[in-house]
């Protein structure tokens, strides 16, 4: 990318009565390099008293990919495509992102030296998106992978259901498992996450396949998914079976009042874990012999 360039971007006119937060994370998770709230309490008023996110992207196709998941979810939004002029704003999203400091990991990306440490680096490019790490929701389940790799409990095979940036498969790569297989419904995710891979020298470690839960067939000894209720409702159905008998789930994406609903979708499971970050969840759900 060069500076002086034009970045696409869109507006988001955020109802009143909508979660500008989920928003401006669901916008994140399809790839906005940045998103900047502007509401009554910024520094930078809305033009009414509803709020307004600006999100840039890499590219247009990440931009058009947005839109329309955005318009899918959320049919009544506002929502309009802009240019963004640099005028320095692509040093403005780079100095966004701030390194994610683990007990094991450090997630970092390109641009950033990694600073002496006993932890190894994750490197993840934001220009690819799909999750750069710093969310709660990713955070949440980085700790619990790490959690199982120093235990001794993290399988070699995994299962990452939205694998989105492979930031979470990548993860569990460095913490020694050796054949995590994801899929993703979003072509460029697919991309995203062969790049990744083979920038963090585990692309023989990642199988990542273009589609959703029901293309798989085996089952696995632990499958991750860091995807919204509202998707859960609609493939929960499609992932239960790819759980191996005594396996474990482990799921974010969550808001802390939509745990209860998110494991009345699992029968057959015991939730034997749920870990919160502020308003967001994650859980870990066992699968009963």
């Amino acid at each position: 990318m060069q500076d002086n360039q034009v970045y696409p971007g869109l507006t988001v006119h955020v109802p009143s009565d909508a979660d500008a937060e989920m928003l401006a994370y669901d916008l994140s998770d399809l790839g906005a390099l940045a998103v900047e709230t502007r509401d009554a309490e910024t520094m930078h008023r809305a033009p009414d008293s509803r709020t307004l996110l600006i999100a840039g992207f890499a590219s247009a196709e990440q931009r058009q990919a947005a839109i329309r998941a955005l318009t899918a979810d959320h049919p009544a939004l506002e929502i309009v495509p802009v240019d963004i002029k640099d005028d320095g704003w692509r040093t403005g999203w780079q100095a966004f992102f701030q390194p994610v400091v683990l007990q094991q990991l450090q997630v970092l990306t390109p641009w950033m030296s990694a600073p002496p440490s006993h932890r190894r680096s994750l490197i993840i490019d934001p220009g690819q998106a799909f999750g750069t790490g710093g969310h709660a929701t990713t955070v949440l389940l980085l700790q619990m992978i790490e959690a199982r790799a120093a235990s001794g409990k993290l399988p070699k095979r995994v299962l990452d259901v939205g694998i989105g940036s492979g930031i979470l498969a990548i993860a569990c790569a460095l913490l020694g498992a050796e054949q995590i297989t994801g899929v993703d419904i979003e072509e460029a995710a697919i991309v995203a996450v062969r790049e990744n891979a083979a920038r963090n020298q585990v692309a023989d470690n990642i199988t990542a396949l273009l589609g959703g839960p029901e293309v798989l067939r085996d089952t696995w000894p632990l499958v991750l998914a860091n995807i919204q209720l509202s998707v859960f409702e609609q493939t929960a159905d499609h992932m239960r079976p790819l759980v191996a008998p005594a396996g474990e789930i482990l799921i974010s994406g969550l808001l802390v009042p939509q745990v209860d609903a998110c494991l009345a979708l699992w029968p057959g499971f015991r939730a034997a874990e749920v870990r919160t970050e502020g308003e967001w969840a994650a859980i870990a759900l066992e699968r009963l012999p």
